[in-house]
């Protein structure tokens, strides 16, 4: 093949070839190029980044192509376009960060193959995250029930789930994966401030903010979450992705068992301890939901703390209005009863913001719906409650 009037003729021996080709094709017409999983090229043949830096700093003035680099490892993408001593170091021009996909678009999924349950889909939610990739591998096994996603994907011989979690991760951290194990595995088990997880893990605390940032800043796994209008030392570590929260928290725990094909012993562990797991990333749900329902606009919304151990699921605030919503959430077999709103009556007065000047809000939401007597005082006295009714028909798209 003769390109540009003769000027070049490829034999694709070699990348060097292919990439050259590939900026002298383009100087006369556009071209697209898009490479999947780029950051691979580090173990099959780590010097392409160089000859892509080569020939983009000859070319990228006259040549109208256009390069898409895709990679599925952040950490490895990040180092190879960010670390200054990278070859492709300053020369990507734009930069997109694919999020994973909310429950409101997890739950049009699921419902377009069929699931009609509520709670089933926030199951399958808590255990697959965002990853559009995972609800497709749900369509093409045929998988109609969340006890079939888990025994088919996680829970069985040659699941898809059991293993992948652990590999890709591996690939991101390099030799000294354990240490970044044992910090994820706390976490997911509520193990989520500074001296908890050092306790858990055994790694000194002035040794694991290192780590801390890199899983965060690095690799994108964790966040820090500070507790709305509390201190700024108070933050606390949790792991962002549902995925590999539940990996850590059901699947290394009972590795053992999976890796021996007793499937049912790893999965009735995981069953029994499961509601109060998915009664965290319902939180996380109500709060999404609850930004475009509330009686005001809110300025922030999150979770409240103290060094005391107090807790109150979901504070919604507005600022300007001074206005402040006190939340209570609950993932529970159990219908709701007066003591939960009592309980959040008293916790408010622990939020120290405006006490005595601001307007003051009270939501609770229940899975399993309210008692009659608690039913009663909230419509007597404005108290907002919510039931999965109520979760579905704000969720819908």
């Amino acid at each position: 093949m003769r390109v540009n009037s003769g000027s070049f003729v490829p034999d694709f021996s070699n990348w060097d070839d292919f990439i050259r080709f590939l900026f002298e094709y383009s100087k006369d017409r556009h071209l697209i190029v898009v490479f999947d999983e780029f950051q691979n090229f580090r173990a099959v043949d780590p010097a392409i980044f160089s000859i892509f830096q080569k020939y983009w700093d000859r070319y990228s003035d006259t040549s109208r192509i256009l390069l898409v680099f895709v990679g599925s490892y952040i950490g490895l993408m990040k180092k190879i376009f960010i670390d200054e001593k990278e070859p492709l170091y300053g020369r990507s021009t734009a930069k997109i960060d694919l999020k994973p996909l909310n429950y409101r678009w997890v739950r049009k999924i699921c419902m377009d193959m069929g699931f009609k349950s509520e709670e089933e889909i926030i199951k399958i939610y808590s255990t697959l995250g965002g990853t559009p990739r995972y609800y497709q591998l749900v369509e093409s096994y045929g998988l109609d029930s969340y006890e079939s996603v888990l025994k088919s994907m996680i829970f069985g011989k040659n699941a898809l789930l059991q293993d992948e979690v652990r590999q890709i991760l591996i690939n991101e951290f390099g030799k000294n994966y354990t240490t970044y194990f044992s910090i994820l595995e706390a976490a997911s088990l509520g193990k989520n401030t500074l001296k908890e997880i050092s306790d858990t893990t055994d790694i000194p605390m002035n040794s694991l903010g290192k780590y801390l940032n890199e899983l965060a800043s690095t690799f994108d796994i964790i966040e820090r979450r500070e507790p709305l209008l509390g201190g700024k030392k108070m933050g606390r570590y949790f792991i962002k992705d549902n995925t590999v929260r539940f990996w850590f928290r059901f699947v290394n725990p009972n590795i053992s068992f999976l890796e021996s094909g007793r499937y049912e012993i790893a999965l009735e562990q995981t069953m029994a301890e499961l509601p109060s797991f998915v009664g965290r990333v319902f939180e996380d749900i109500v709060t999404e939901i609850a930004l475009d329902n509330l009686p005001f606009k809110a300025s922030g919304i999150g979770r409240w703390w103290n060094r005391r151990g107090d807790e109150i699921d979901m504070v919604a605030v507005n600022r300007d209005a001074r206005e402040i919503l006190f939340g209570e959430v609950k993932w529970t077999n159990k219908t709701a009863g007066c003591g939960i709103l009592e309980s959040l009556k008293k916790k408010k007065d622990l939020v120290k913001w405006h006490n005595g000047e601001r307007k003051e809000y009270y939501l609770v939401v229940s899975k399993s719906g309210f008692t009659p007597e608690l039913r009663e005082i909230m419509d007597s006295v404005g108290v907002i409650g919510w039931n999965m009714q109520d979760i579905a028909r704000m969720a819908n798209l």
